[in-house]
């Protein structure tokens, strides 16, 4: 199973970041946009594990996750990865938070007490908004979208009929 660990977003934030999408589409041809559904902001990419490596980064988050508390952001910036302007992902996101940071790199240590080979690649806060498009011109100014992220979830990443599902395997409300 390929899974991930994500901040899980409400409806009320994946319709404000829906229609930054719609504001960014004519500039972003050709893109694929992400399915509210979807949308979340990884803290951690996993990837592939056996059920007893899933169990056991289960046993490792139960043990961490207490120490931390939920966290007000605003997000109100937008770039892209990639060295060009073709083939490569739109997001939205924030400064990084300390404790947004710490967590993301305790759950690099939950995987790898499992047992869990995991990458290095340093966190940044961001939601996708699409991929694989071509960027006609600079990115605009957006109106800040204030969220609270107050649930961690294990997600699983499959693909059902063609369409790519993440679905919440075990999730974590932070207080």
């Amino acid at each position: 199973m390929r899974i991930f660990i994500a901040y899980r977003m409400d409806e009320q934030t994946k319709s404000e970041i829906l229609f930054i999408q719609e504001q960014v589409k004519p500039i972003y041809p050709n893109g694929r946009f992400k399915q509210p559904k979807n949308m979340h902001m990884t803290l951690k990419y996993i990837g592939d594990v056996t059920i007893d490596q899933f169990n056991r980064l289960i046993t490792e988050i139960d043990r961490t996750i207490c120490e931390y508390a939920l966290l007000n952001v605003e997000l109100n910036q937008l770039g892209f990865f990639g060295k060009s302007t073709k083939n490569h992902t739109l997001w939205i996101g924030c400064q990084a938070h300390p404790s947004m940071t710490q967590l993301s790199e305790a759950m690099t240590s939950c995987a790898v007490s499992a047992g869990i080979s995991v990458n290095q690649t340093p966190f940044v806060p961001h939601i996708t908004l699409a991929q694989h498009g071509t960027l006609l011109s600079e990115l605009p100014r957006i109106e800040t979208i204030n969220v609270q992220f107050d649930q961690v979830c294990v997600f699983l990443s499959s693909r059902i009929e063609g369409e790519l599902i993440y679905q919440p395997l075990r999730c974590w409300k932070l207080t």
